[in-house]
């Protein structure tokens, strides 16, 4: 997943700040647009929203793609450093790895503008999955080797595990009716792939939240 610094910065130099602050403000209003609207949204609508030109749009990011994939991006970026801030040193192992899923399962309370944006793009959003899901592969097989996870076939776990995330993401940003219980549920079933006890399963992806750090 790109940086912030790199959606941000266009170039070096003095320039730099001003830059940053010009495409700040341009991927915000395109959030904006692709939370109203969706993915079918024009360059014209983003110019109207941000009060900008086509062509001076066109002069911080090549394409239509590239400026909508940027503005998703960011705000995955955003997520991630929100949820960064209710990771406590010495969490559970497990709950190290699950905390973060159980927060974005209640972006609509916590981000209701973002999780339009994602219930609108989740097409989009899936571009991104496979390096989502290779920080998440990453995590797993540490705790693989440090014997808190003991399965076998552990590749095809982490995908189903993977997979079963996706899902429930997509249960809560797309059924008006869905509970962050049933996430956390999801979780719990989750956690089973991985070889966690049904017991401790349960306690994980129910548990108290942590506060913010």
């Amino acid at each position: 997943m790109p940086t912030r610094k790199n959606i941000l910065l266009a170039n070096t130099g003095r320039k730099s700040a001003f830059v940053a602050r010009n495409r700040l403000s341009l991927l915000r209003s395109t959030q904006q647009v692709l939370a109203d609207i969706g993915p079918s949204a024009t360059i014209d609508q983003i110019s109207e929203t941000a009060g900008l030109s086509v062509s001076t749009i066109y002069q911080h990011f090549e394409t239509k793609e590239l400026l909508f994939k940027s503005a998703i991006g960011l705000a995955l970026i955003e997520l991630e450093e929100w949820v960064d801030q209710y990771l406590e040193e010495d969490l559970d192992p497990l709950e190290e790895l699950i905390i973060p899923a159980r927060f974005l399962m209640r972006m609509k309370e916590t981000h209701p503008s973002h999780a339009r944006m994602a219930a609108k793009n989740l097409n989009e959003i899936s571009h991104f999955l496979p390096e989502m899901s290779g920080g998440l592969e990453k995590h797993i097989k540490e705790l693989s080797r440090a014997n808190v996870i003991k399965v076998d076939n552990l590749d095809i776990r982490i995908q189903s595990f993977s997979a079963t995330l996706f899902a429930a993401l997509g249960h809560q940003l797309l059924n008006p009716k869905a509970k962050v219980v049933d996430a956390d549920i999801a979780i719990e079933v989750g956690l089973a792939l991985l070889g966690v006890t049904p017991a401790k399963a349960k306690k994980i992806a129910h548990s108290t939240l942590p506060p913010k750090r």
